[in-house]
């Protein structure tokens, strides 16, 4: 099977969706796990580090966390749409 055969029906701008998608959305699902493990006073600057109040330093961000699981799992759901050949089997 050649290399021809194997990439007809895909184009190389699908691909690239796909794969930028899917960095995206490993990145965003990373960050949930930490919104959600880590206290905000823990975080990396990056992600919004609190320190004042102190009585919100060792609160989780679990809005936060939630929004970037959803946005992680829907940029995997694009991914996964992106990538697929697009050629329809007959029925």
């Amino acid at each position: 099977m050649t290399y021809a055969s194997r990439m007809r029906g895909r184009s190389t701008g699908r691909i690239a969706a796909a794969a930028v998608l899917a960095i995206i959305a490993v990145l965003a699902i990373i960050a949930a796990i930490m919104y959600f493990t880590e206290p905000a006073r823990s975080l990396p600057g990056i992600l919004g580090t609190i320190t004042h109040p102190a009585s919100r330093a060792d609160a989780h961000r679990t809005t936060r966390a939630v929004v970037a699981l959803v946005v992680g799992v829907v940029c995997l759901a694009a991914a996964g749409l992106a990538s697929r050949t697009g050629t329809r089997s007959p029925r």
